[in-house]
């Protein structure tokens, strides 16, 4: 029996199901591409819904695991042009704390995937350097925004995520190009309708700029910080400079955790405006092991480094239940927890504006 005469290609359409359906009638265009979203259809057509928000539960995360990348001696080489403080990691108790991350995510409930590397990774230059890097991968409601990073050996990176992300059946909703510089890291996502950007050598005016509309049409309002930048000598605070990841870490609503003399008054400022509550991070453990590059799991409960006494004392504080991994060894590579950890899922969390 052929199709037409009954019945394999029918039987797969549900005519009640498809919007504005009428028997013998065109597609009623008008009201199809007025009154259904992309989000209406993301899981028919994508297989899920994707999109990390906010600060809402989290439920899916992707890792990419330490590899010899991230230990080369040539990195000795030229310290300040690979912004590395003369200290590698120990690539074997690297992994094995990452691995401890991936554990702790288990433990949650949060499903995590595994993301390789086809080959060892290549820059545009070279050795792909800090290609543990998963959240490079920025998954907001319906889909993913692809990096141009600011770095030589960090370009190219883009390519891997992609490529993994259209693996897994995740939409790619932009890709920022021509001049643009903007990474994930230059982001935090403070709550469903608030996100926090920041000017830096890894996000410039035009990255900024092409990625906002994209963040507006999801949802959020966007604010626009500043941070201070290199320009021929290395200094020590440079991995906080780069990304507003590495300054503030939302831990409920409007709250949260904050190290300002990586950030811009303004931003304080504009943050206490609206109604936040900013702690402050210890100094001397904020400059050493980034306890705010945390991961909030869900509002009142966080995933950070152990070895912040004083930054963990100050948040249970507030009410806020933390869990604790070893993660000194991985720090040293230039990222932390937040770094390492693609958010692919939340659930629908608390708003800033209403």
């Amino acid at each position: 029996m052929s199709d037409r005469d009954g019945d394999t290609g029918s039987a797969n359409f549900d005519f009640d199901t498809i919007p504005a359906y009428r028997p013998g009638s065109p597609p009623q265009y008008l009201g199809y591409h007025d009154e259904v979203d992309f989000l209406d259809e993301i899981e028919a057509v994508w297989g899920q819904r994707w999109g990390a928000q906010g600060i809402g539960r989290l439920r899916e995360v992707a890792m990419s695991p330490p590899t010899e990348v991230e230990v080369l001696p040539e990195y000795d080489k030229d310290r300040s042009f690979f912004l590395y403080g003369g200290n590698l990691p120990n690539l074997e108790l690297m992994q094995e704390q990452h691995a401890g991350l991936m554990a702790a995510y288990r433990a949650l409930d949060i499903d995590v995937r595994v993301f390789e590397y086809p080959e060892s990774p290549r820059s545009a230059y070279g050795p792909l350097k800090r290609a543990v890097s998963a959240a490079a991968g920025f998954v907001i409601n319906g889909g993913a925004i692809i990096a141009r990073e600011g770095a030589p050996y960090w370009r190219g990176r883009s390519r891997y995520i992609s490529q993994y992300l259209q693996s897994i059946n995740c939409p790619i909703l932009y890709t920022v190009h021509g001049r643009g510089v903007c990474e994930g890291g230059a982001f935090t996502r403070m709550s469903d309708d608030f996100i926090v950007a920041m000017l830096s050598q890894d996000c410039n005016a035009d990255g900024l700029e092409q990625v906002r509309p994209i963040l507006e049409r999801a949802g959020y309002q966007v604010w626009a910080a500043r941070s201070p930048g290199p320009l021929h000598g290395y200094h020590p605070e440079i991995f906080g400079w780069m990304h507003a990841d590495m300054w503030i870490a939302p831990l409920g609503p409007k709250l949260a955790l904050v190290y300002p003399p990586w950030c811009d008054f303004e931003t304080l400022r504009h943050l206490h405006s609206i109604g936040y509550t900013l702690i402050e991070a210890d100094r001397g453990e904020q400059e050493s092991l980034a306890p705010v590059n945390m991961i909030t799991v869900e509002p009142g409960l966080v995933i950070m480094p152990s070895g912040a006494p004083r930054t963990k004392r100050l948040v249970q504080e507030q009410g806020i239940e933390v869990i604790e991994v070893p993660y000194d060894e991985v720090i040293k590579y230039g990222g932390g927890i937040r770094c390492t950890t693609m958010q692919l899922v939340r659930d629908a969390g608390p708003r800033t504006f209403d």
